[in-house]
């Protein structure tokens, strides 16, 4: 069970990965919110996701009425929220084990009592299995996979838009849940134009349908021709198909949210800038990635998640990050690749 959000569950996906090396004629399900399934739902050791549709008691009944069915013998609790406790009485006599999520390390980091960082959000999953006797591989890997109908869309994608196989295309994720984990529209547009300029690269916009106004905003404010500012896919493709897409980009820069996972999980070197939040919070992306952030800025991290405004109203984690450094970090990242 990991039911939120959208980066949690992609970083479910090691976890299928061991429960398919230590067991592999067992029958594998994964509940989580039907918005995203996509990012788990094609793990070729699952037998079936059962997706929680909508919020509201009789949403959640059907849901549980659903796990019930099935009658497990052991149920893996990967969120450790309210919602997954209420899942517990309906499991019958199945073997419960729930990971730590850390939460009061996690605290500690903010306020600045606890040094030591917090465990990888995989390390954390993983540690659940320790009790099953299943332990990890030294080389963990980490793979959202896609259909196969996924990834002919990917050619037809490219073949209907005119991109080469040998063209460069970048994948850009500027929005995030909370505002403060959410680098300036107008630094996007500076930086994306000179992408475009150094690489002569195809720009693929990634974000929820909600972020579509954002990003037609950045695109606007970008200097060059329509082409070259890029493709939106937010609101355009479902998260399916975006996930596929992230796959064709050699190259994704984004703000620490869940399209970070994502992208990394589809194989993409990743360039994540940090606002608010800092990597001893154990998300950092698990791929190849480069972080930027403002070093040594006495107020980071300032909340686990990420704030709706800066507490202190300064907000220096995002407005002291440059253009300049990202576009090193960018450039940094595509001569390692090449």
């Amino acid at each position: 069970m990991r039911y939120s959000s959208l980066g949690d569950v992609a970083l479910a996906n090691p976890v299928l990965d061991g429960l398919r090396a230590a067991s592999p004629d067992a029958q594998i399900y994964f509940a989580t919110k039907k918005q995203y399934a996509p990012a788990i739902q094609h793990h070729p050791a699952l037998t079936k996701v059962i997706p929680l549709n909508g919020s509201g008691f009789f949403n959640f009944w059907g849901h549980l009425q659903e796990i019930r069915a099935i009658k497990p013998t052991l149920a893996l609790d990967l969120h450790d929220s309210w919602r997954s406790h209420l899942v517990s009485p309906f499991l019958g006599k199945a073997k419960v084990l729930v990971y730590d999520k850390e939460a009061i390390r996690r605290r500690l980091l903010v306020k600045k009592i606890a040094r030591e960082p917090s465990l990888h959000t995989i390390h954390k999953y993983l540690r659940v299995l320790e009790p099953l006797g299943i332990r990890p591989h030294l080389k963990i890997n980490f793979e959202v996979h896609v259909s196969k109908k996924n990834q002919s869309f990917i050619r037809e994608f490219s073949e209907r838009r005119k991109i080469s196989p040998t063209q460069m295309t970048i994948g850009l994720g500027p929005g995030a849940r909370w505002k403060t984990k959410q680098w300036m529209p107008e630094r996007y547009a500076e930086l994306a134009t000179r992408l475009v300029e150094d690489y002569r690269c195809t720009l693929l916009w990634f974000g929820s349908p909600d972020e579509a106004p954002l990003i037609r905003k950045i695109q606007n404010r970008m200097r060059g021709t329509v082409l070259e500012r890029g493709i939106c896919l937010a609101g355009e493709y479902s998260l399916e198909q975006s996930i596929a897409l992230l796959g064709r980009c050699e190259l994704f820069v984004g703000n620490d949210s869940g399209l970070t996972h994502l992208a990394s999980g589809r194989g993409c070197r990743v360039v994540v800038i940090y606002g608010s939040t800092t990597t001893s919070l154990g998300f950092e992306p698990w791929g190849p990635h480069s972080t930027v952030e403002v070093a040594n800025l006495p107020c980071r991290p300032c909340h686990p998640l990420g704030r709706n405004s800066c507490p202190l109203g300064h907000f220096k984690c995002m407005q002291d990050l440059t253009v300049d450094l990202v576009e090193g970090a960018v450039k940094r990242s595509v001569r390692r690749s090449r």
